[in-house]
């Protein structure tokens, strides 16, 4: 139903993200949506990126074009942020290090943390999960632009939906000034009722739980009685090839 009246809903959503205070910009393809973002950062004088994990940038090699026009982006997801250490595609779209065993994170830590007072080699997983968060939660406060994907459009909210399981992508998104939703134009659902039910379906079909630890909708910027938030919500949809999928 989506698929077949995707224009309706996309205009809608859009419409809704305007009145709640938001930007929508429309990318035809992988270099375009890599402009418009990078005009975003520009405009925001940005110098540090954060970034939840999001298969919509690697789709449009997002990292490679930031860090070419000199800015530091930081993944946050810790999978996403052992490869970027080990400059590497992710080998799984869940999993992204899948592939990479607890000594070999263990040297990518001590190539990489060194550097910043971190002097312990460590062998063991809950150690280097918690040293980094240590290095990570530097990142969080100094971030200028957040980026997200989108695993949901809410049509009739102009809400984004994000799902995580450390908690990475809210801490993106709400302390950063600005907030960029990366998503496919194949994203968008209805209501807020139709996200829940495919809610109950992504977990049990991505990892065999019954709920991600962290549900978290956005909508908008920041609000005069907000207690945190960007400053500025942008939504870059991406097509490259979907409507011609279609």
């Amino acid at each position: 139903h989506v698929l077949a009246n995707l224009d309706g809903y996309l205009e809608r959503y859009e419409a809704e993200v305007i009145r709640q205070g938001g930007q929508v910009h429309w990318a035809a393809d992988a270099e375009q949506a890599q402009q418009i973002i990078l005009g975003i950062c520009r405009k925001a004088n940005a110098k540090t990126i954060t970034k939840g994990k999001s298969m919509v940038s690697e789709e449009i090699g997002l990292n490679a074009a930031l860090e070419a026009e000199g800015y530091q982006v930081v993944e946050t997801d810790l999978g996403e942020y052992i490869i970027q250490l080990a400059k590497e595609p992710p080998s799984h779209i869940i999993v992204p290090a899948v592939h990479k065993t607890k000594e070999q994170v263990g040297d990518l830590f001590d190539q990489h943390h060194r550097p910043l007072g971190y002097t312990k080699h460590l062998t063991e997983v809950g150690e280097m999960v918690n040293e980094a968060r240590q290095v990570l939660r530097e990142h969080y406060f100094k971030a200028d632009v957040g980026i997200t994907g989108g695993n949901f459009l809410i049509a009739e909210t102009g809400s984004s939906i994000i799902v995580t399981n450390e908690g990475n992508g809210d801490l993106t998104q709400t302390l950063a000034r600005v907030h960029i939703v990366t998503s496919g134009i194949e994203r968008v659902v209805p209501t807020l009722d139709d996200a829940l039910t495919y809610l109950r379906l992504l977990a049990r079909s991505a990892t065999g739980q019954e709920t991600e630890t962290y549900t978290t909708v956005s909508t908008g910027p920041r609000r005069a009685d907000d207690l945190d938030g960007p400053q500025a919500y942008h939504v870059v949809l991406v097509d490259n090839g979907r409507s011609k999928m279609l």
